[in-house]
């Protein structure tokens, strides 16, 4: 059976396994069932029609309460949610237009609620209440969702991104790979808890980066620049070997409170230029001679950075998973997919900054996270992976035919490229991007 014909048979059976919920923010109508070609117009509606591992994808747009109606704030778990996935694909904004509200409660129906891919930005910044996400249903609630995961997000000119409650005594959330940029208080504030904060970027706060009175939650491999304190705990009892592979630069205060009496281990480090591509015209990527590459330690947990490269897959052909400080991890090979409708043709382009690699592209139709052991996490659902793959010397372009093929709505293919250098050293590959290409 042809490669396309299969895909369009499997992918049927793949989607009818859960209940997917599309949203656009134009065209969309909150009266419309939520399929991808009669979408909901809001995250608002989607949230409460999902259940119990649904997947809600947010397709791209603008969305916010003065541009699709939005209503906020919006709460997660009121109903019982738990395993629900909120993805935004391609560029999703929200944006809040100065709003003082909380965009996002998750209570304990969203325990294990994953966030991924959305921006948010223009909250209020002057006032002390105003965050994007809070732990909870209000302040000190007690009825707080727990793993949680929140990654690949950016909060942009927002007042705090993240709180989690004193009260609530969150375990289990693990905040990766984001951006946070230019915040007017916290950006993250966590009061209690036993949770994972790493490789997330930092750059230009008025305030503190990291606030924590945790005794147990971990902070690895996090760059911080620019902003007026880094961390602060005001737990004396609290060790200080929690805070791991982190990178500090042109921090005012680097450390304060009763539990930051003890200088950092040396594996933090601080006071030297991270070397990012163009920080003030919001390019916060890492030039090819950057320090923080491969400067990290190993992280508690590892799937994608902000550029939806694979983390801990070799980077620079050692054969050493190493990972980049920072939301972002610099890799060799990129994959660039282009979907002509007209002719049915998907074109997929390998290219690679080292002569010589040969590169695989493998194929789901979902996300996933898949780790093979001295490989690190590879990007696609193994539940759904397609017993098939491109191969070849890069760069390339390989051309798939879909013509003819029956493609039921909401059909699409996730895929990444891997590679292997000409003097590659040990067993690990290049580590590559995913794609999403929705036909």
């Amino acid at each position: 059976m042809k490669f396309p014909h299969a895909l369009a048979l499997l992918v049927t059976a793949s989607i009818a396994a859960q209940q997917e919920i599309w949203v656009e923010p134009v065209n969309g109508n909150d009266g419309n069932p939520a399929t991808y070609g009669q979408p909901l117009r809001t995250l608002t509606a989607a949230v409460g029609l999902a259940g119990p591992g649904d997947r809600i994808h947010l397709l791209e747009g603008t969305y916010g309460p003065s541009h699709n109606g939005e209503t906020l704030p919006i709460q997660i778990g009121q109903a019982n949610q738990p395993g629900l996935v909120i993805r935004g694909i391609g560029d999703v904004v929200f944006d809040l237009a100065g709003s003082t509200s909380t965009f996002l409660y998750l209570v304990g129906g969203a325990s294990g609620t994953r966030i991924t891919n959305i921006t948010v930005q223009n909250t209020d910044q002057a006032g002390w209440w105003t965050r994007v996400i809070n732990s909870g249903s209000g302040v000190n609630s007690g009825n707080a969702a727990m793993n949680v995961e929140i990654d690949r997000c950016r909060f942009i000119d927002c007042n705090r991104g993240i709180v989690l409650w004193t009260n609530d005594i969150v375990t289990g959330w693990r905040v990766h790979d984001n951006l946070f940029v230019n915040c007017g208080n916290d950006a993250i504030l966590e009061y209690t808890g036993t949770n994972e904060f790493f490789c997330n970027t930092f750059h230009t706060g008025a305030y503190k980066a990291y606030i924590s009175d945790s005794l147990t939650s971990l902070c690895y491999d996090n760059l911080i620049m620019s902003y007026a304190i880094a961390f602060e705990n005001n737990n004396s009892a609290a060790l200080l070997n929690r805070y791991q592979g982190n990178w500090l630069y042109q921090c005012a205060i680097v450390q304060q409170g009763a539990g930051m009496a003890s200088a950092l281990p040396a594996s933090n480090v601080i006071g030297t230029d991270p070397m990012l591509v163009n920080p003030a015209a919001g390019d916060y990527h890492l030039q090819a001679t950057s320090p923080v590459i491969d400067a990290g330690v190993m992280p508690p947990f590892a799937r994608a950075d902000l550029d939806a490269n694979s983390r801990l897959v070799d980077g620079d052909g050692d054969g050493i998973l190493e990972v980049d400080v920072g939301c972002y991890e610099s890799t060799p090979i990129h994959l660039d997919v282009t979907w002509d409708p007209v002719t049915g043709l998907m074109y997929l382009n390998g290219s690679t900054t080292i002569a010589g690699t040969y590169g695989f592209v493998a194929f789901s139709f979902d996300d996933g996270l898949w780790t093979f052991p001295g490989q690190g996490p590879i990007l696609i659902d193994q539940a759904t992976y397609v017993p098939f793959f491109l191969q070849g010397p890069l760069p390339q372009q390989w051309v798939l035919p879909f013509g003819g093929a029956v493609l039921p709505p909401g059909f699409r293919l996730v895929m990444q490229i891997l590679g292997i250098g000409p003097s590659h050293r040990g067993s690990a590959v290049f580590g590559g991007n995913q794609v999403w290409a929705q036909l």
